[in-house]
């Protein structure tokens, strides 16, 4: 499965007429796009107001990255449940530590235990259960640890995250679906990836770096030419394939 993200109705619509499989939710481009550090400082109301066009506009699953699970994390799974996403993915950072995983150093993990048993919940949705053990410096074998309990806990998904490259899997808990965010590998095709047994693979943030490069561009043109024709000639889409985009009237 290829997740790429999408940050509403839209983007949403240009992934699925893309021929990808789900759309992601990113919790950093959500923070991004409010103005907001990637510390968790997003709220469960910001996140399911974005969710919810989105799952409204599309027939492909969509995923939701919750961040460490708000608040209260029974809540987070039913509401998300009831505007009818796929999944959510849970980091165990404690809460208080959340930093955006592709920067920093060691941050405190949550006991095995504690995130273990936020994970033992009754729900329609599916969890990935995300360990930051690697990014945050405390070696594979507190990762395969991690995921072999969480694993246990019913996670549906596990999701070693990686800021290097791909890891081995062959320790990995048997039967396991597991889920990799190629952020700072792009060089390895998504064939390669499921070559080496990823099932689900993530390109969480590429769709907002396109746009923040695209606008640029155009303002750089505007502010060259004294006009908009050259953007519209070369940059921007027709009129035409944006109202195609939106419902018919």
């Amino acid at each position: 499965m290829i997740l790429v993200s999408a940050g509403d109705a839209i983007g949403a619509k240009l992934v699925q007429e893309g021929g990808f499989d789900g759309i992601w939710i990113s919790g950093f481009e959500a923070t991004a796009r409010l103005g907001l550090a990637d510390n968790g400082s997003i709220t469960l109301t910001e996140m399911l107001n974005i969710a919810r066009p989105i799952v409204d506009n599309v027939d492909i699953p969509v995923y939701v990255d919750v961040d460490t699970g708000y608040s209260n994390f029974k809540r987070t799974i039913k509401e998300f449940e009831a505007i009818g996403v796929a999944g959510i993915c849970v980091e165990d950072v404690e809460p208080e530590y959340k930093r955006n995983s592709l920067w920093g150093d060691k941050v405190p993990l949550m006991d095995i235990d504690k995130f273990k048993r936020k994970l033992d919940i009754n729900r329609k949705i599916a969890i990935i259960a995300r360990t930051e053990s690697l990014v945050r410096g405390y070696g594979e074998l507190e990762c395969l640890q991690r995921l072999h309990e969480y694993r246990d806990a019913g996670a549906d998904y596990l999701f070693p995250h990686s800021r290097t490259k791909p890891i081995c899997l062959d320790l990995f808990p048997a039967k396991s679906k597991i889920v990799i965010a190629p952020t700072k590998f792009p060089e390895y095709t998504n064939q390669k990836l499921k070559e080496l047994g990823y099932d689900m693979i993530i390109h969480a943030n590429q769709t907002e770096r396109v746009k923040i490069k695209a606008v640029r561009d155009m303002l750089k043109e505007l502010k060259k030419n004294d006009r908009m024709l050259e953007a519209e000639q070369h940059l921007c889409a027709t009129l035409d394939d944006m109202k195609g985009l939106t419902p018919c009237e």
